[in-house]
């Protein structure tokens, strides 16, 4: 299989190559938001990431298929439940993932990375402290794990401006599987007495909205807990605006509900976003988006409040390509229908349990959130066409090297995306065209951006790239 790397910035540029694309939008009144589960990193997933050919890990392609999902909205948040702590690398019960996962987060649009879990210890201070340095390094905004009080009192409540708003986000974990880390690091834990005092500070600051990530619940379980149901009351007591669940490792139900004449939006568990947990109710996840905007919008300084939210349901589908075996998060769609050999019978038949059992789980439980789907007539599923059947191309450059090549680290990276072959060596095109004159039009572009002047023509298939012009 062929391997793609976009940016946001080339879906822009890719518009004139799919005449029907566009980026879905909200109003510039309202704020959008996208939240995922658990981000974990199995012995299986290291192992199918590593590229033996580059001697390095690539996780890109994973996240393809749901990566213009997040990128459709404003800030996209997901749990961290690894730490980087370096190698050697290895999977439960005491994580350490490449770096690259977090590169490949970055990469797919997520904005803000959550790390106080019952993994945030796993690599005792040193994977606390180099965790937080990958994520600086990357440029993630993170919050929940602290390299002192001081960072803490500066950093925490993270708070995001966006379009006008003040966000803040707030995290916490029940525990740490009775690993520790000493002062001065900080993994924030749910206590009432600790959360008063963040709801205290927060009500002095100027916070149009707050929302509240909670690690809790237990595992494996489909409902929420009195534990959850308690801390979730007390939150909203507080003054958070909607709390957010995780770690039971499946899903619990999504409410919209009022509290103190207000619209709250309670998540008990998004579930695994991707794993290599492989049992039922265990290999799939969700994906929550909701808006947010002023009560008038004639009135910016009206009260902020919940607009609305949906749901996203998603599968892990694990498949060999190549050299590298990936996890890829699937939204329910005809994939068969572009590939027939996409997802096997076997795996076609767990996925569509996953999806019987979610939407079973939140026909009885759920409250006031509806699914959303992906629309076959939309330009996310002609970008879903041209990853299983096909597209035209400019090649840029073929290497095996591990090095990023300097256009990569450029402005030029918004037009550029990168290709893992079947032998594990890389190129780097531009443009997923319907045509060949689509495509020389954006080797014409980058020509006359200096780029080079001796890029081919191609058409990149699952299996192949292929030069149809010199």
């Amino acid at each position: 299989m062929i391997h793609i790397r976009i940016s946001k910035q080339l879906w822009l540029f890719s518009f004139f190559f799919f005449s029907t694309f566009h980026l879905f939008s909200q109003g510039d009144e309202k704020l959008s938001f996208l939240f995922v589960g658990d981000v974990m990193q199995h012995g299986g997933q290291i192992a199918g990431a590593y590229n033996k050919v580059t001697d390095g890990y690539d996780y890109d392609d994973g996240f393809k298929f749901v990566k213009p999902l997040i990128e459709e909205k404003d800030i996209a948040i997901a749990n961290l439940e690894v730490t980087h702590a370096g190698k050697p690398y290895k999977g439960y019960p005491q994580f350490s993932a490449p770096d690259e996962l977090s590169t490949a987060l970055k990469t797919a649009g997520f904005d803000v990375i959550l790390n106080s879990n019952n993994h945030a210890c796993d690599g005792g201070e040193k994977g606390v402290l180099r965790t937080l340095d990958i994520l600086d390094k990357l440029g993630l905004k993170h919050t929940g794990t602290f390299r002192n009080k001081a960072e803490r009192d500066k950093n925490y409540p993270l708070i995001i401006e966006k379009k006008g708003y003040r966000v803040a986000i707030m995290n916490y974990t029940y525990g740490t599987n009775g690993l520790k880390v000493d002062a001065p690091l900080i993994v924030n834990y749910i206590d009432s007495a600790v959360l008063l005092a963040d709801f205290t500070k927060v009500k002095q600051m100027d916070i149009d909205y707050v929302i509240c990530t909670m690690h809790w619940g237990s595992e494996y379980q489909s409902l929420p807990n009195a534990y959850q149901k308690n801390f979730e009351k007390y939150c909203y007591e507080l003054g958070a605006d909607m709390v957010i669940g995780g770690h039971p490792h499946v899903l619990q139900p999504v409410e919209k509900k009022i509290v103190n004449k207000k619209e709250k939006l309670t998540v008990w568990s998004l579930g695994n976003f991707v794993s290599n947990q492989r049992d039922r109710y265990k290999n799939g996840g969700l994906m929550v988006t909701a808006t947010i905007c002023h009560s008038n919008p004639e009135q910016p300084k009206s009260p902020v409040v919940l607009n609305d939210a949906d749901y996203i349901l998603t599968y892990v589908h694990v498949r060999e390509e190549g050299v590298l075996k990936p996890y890829y998060i699937l939204p329910e769609y005809n994939y068969n229908e572009l590939r027939p050999d996409f997802i096997g019978p076997e795996d076609l038949a767990l996925m569509n349990q996953f999806f019987d059992d979610s939407r079973k789980l939140f026909s009885e439980h759920s409250i006031g959130v509806k699914e959303r789907k992906v629309n076959p007539a939309s330009s996310i599923s002609d970008l879903y066409k041209a990853y299983l059947t096909g597209y035209y191309a400019a090649l840029i450059e073929n290497t095996n090297s591990t090095q990023i090549p300097t256009y990569m680290q450029s402005a030029f990276s918004n037009y550029i995306h990168k290709v893992v072959k079947p032998d594990g060596t890389y190129s780097y095109l531009s443009g997923f065209c319907a045509t060949k004159e689509q495509a020389s039009e954006a080797r014409s572009f980058l020509v006359d951006c200096k780029l080079g002047n001796k890029m081919k023509l191609v058409f990149v298939t699952p299996k192949e790239i292929t030069i149809i012009e010199e």
